[in-house]
Formats: structure tokens, C-alpha cells, sequence
């Protein structure tokens, strides 16, 4: 709690230094996410609700053109949808790190944290070369594989509030009324078509489909704040 009152106290300190000191601020999250796709080492992450260059993911949250944010963590994950074999989903998992506990085709998917991040607004390079590698959090415990006994876990231990996450300092602002531009890039493409088979306790099978690359920013969001040019 600490970074945020901190944080929440130099956001305020800087919007009453530019007479917006009655703007709203609310503790939020933004989520942007980009599919995965064979042969592509460079992925851009649409930003803005009015963004009609991809249908947004279900599970993302897009910057009003009207609002700004202020980022004080950002997360990197890759997202797969989990079903069953009559292909019903059952939601989206995300993941710090390549299952290959499960199946050597998993190892594909090392490739999407060796890379870096790059954040332009209005064509000024805000962020570079923050690596993605900081983001790959391996947990103690994984999953359970079909060929091992019952004393291995089920499910990682991963930590959302906390692994695959770090602290974004300086903050970084988002405007709605900006062109903000957000890429990584990798150094090697990341396969497009992996699917893994989990059996679970129940002999019941479980299907993860690795479909996305999801960047995850934390901070305040200041409603209405966005200044259009004249």
C-alpha cells in the first residue's frame, strides 16, 4: 500500500500544479492484450476504447478517450483460453512462464519473455528497452503433469497482485487524447498453435489454448482529464 499512497500523492501534487486539482482520481487497471501469431516477433497493443484496429479481448480494459492514467506497475502475461474436448470455455488463464511440465510444446512459448517494451506518446519515446524478462516469474509449484502421481500441484502458484509484475518508475502517463503507442518486441516469434491437454484428478480433460500477450498497468486513473488540442 505504500507505492500507492505515494503515488497517489505525487499524481495529485501534479494535477493541482496544472489547475486540475478537483480532478477524480480512482486507483484502476488497464489491459491491453495482442494475439498471438506465428512468425511475428513485433506485437502492438491497441490502447484506446475507440480503437476499431482489433475487436477488443473480453477480458481487456481499454483508456476512455476522455481519461488519463498513471502508471505506477505493469504486468506482461500470456493468456490461453481453457475448455473442454466439446471445446466449452470455461474462462482465460495467464500465465509468468512456459508449461512445458505438461508437453515439450510448451517450450515454444520461452520466447515470449525474451524481449523488450517500448512506450511512445505523440511520437516521443516515453519508455525503451524495458525487458520483458522481469516478468517471468517460474512459481515453486506447477502443474500436475499425466504421467506423475498425486503429490504434484494442480495448479502453479502464481501471485496476480504481485508475480509477473513491476514497479513502473518514473509513472507513466496515458492519454485519451494522445496517440499512444505501445509495442514489444521479441527475439524470436512465439508459435501460434499450442495447445495443451492437462488430465485432471477427475480423468476429466482440460484444454489450454495459448492465444494472447497481455500487458497489465496499475495506477490512478484521473476521469475527464484528457486535454484535446484546439
Amino acid at each position: 500500500m505504500k507505492l500507492e499512497r505515494e503515488s497517489f500523492k505525487v499524481i495529485r501534487e501534479k494535477y493541482t500544479k496544472i489547475g486540475k486539482g478537483q480532478v477524480r482520481l480512482t486507483q484502476s487497471t488497464l489491459i491491453f492484450a495482442a494475439a498471438i501469431q506465428a512468425n511475428t516477433k513485433t506485437y502492438t497493443f491497441p490502447v484506446l476504447e475507440t480503437d476499431n484496429a482489433s475487436t477488443a479481448k473480453p477480458y481487456e480494459i481499454r483508456l476512455n478517450m476522455n481519461d488519463e492514467f498513471i502508471s505506477y506497475e505493469v504486468g506482461y502475461y500470456v493468456v490461453s483460453i481453457a475448455r473442454d474436448l466439446d471445446d466449452n470455455v470455461f474462462g482465460y488463464s495467464w500465465w509468468t512462464y512456459a508449461p512445458y511440465e505438461l508437453a515439450l510444446t510448451a517450450a515454444n512459448l520461452l520466447g515470449a519473455w525474451d524481449g523488450k517494451m517500448s512506450i511512445d506518446i505523440n511520437n516521443i519515446k516515453r519508455l525503451e528497452k524495458w525487458d520483458l524478462k522481469k516478468h517471468n516469474f517460474v512459481p515453486r509449484t506447477q502443474l500436475k503433469s499425466s504421467f506423475v502421481g498425486s503429490t504434484f500441484a494442480t495448479q502453479p502458484s502464481i501471485d496476480f497482485r504481485s508475480d509477473g509484475v513491476a514497479t513502473m518508475q518514473p509513472m507513466l502517463t496515458l492519454s485519451g487524447a494522445k496517440k499512444n503507442n505501445i509495442n514489444i518486441t521479441l527475439s524470436n516469434s512465439v508459435s501460434g498453435a499450442i495447445s495443451l491437454l492437462q488430465t485432471l484428478p477427475d480423468g476429466q480433460a482440460l484444454f489450454n489454448d495459448f492465444k494472447d500477450l497481455a500487458l497489465l498497468f496499475r495506477g490512478m486513473l484521473a476521469q475527464n482529464a484528457a486535454k484535446f488540442q484546439s
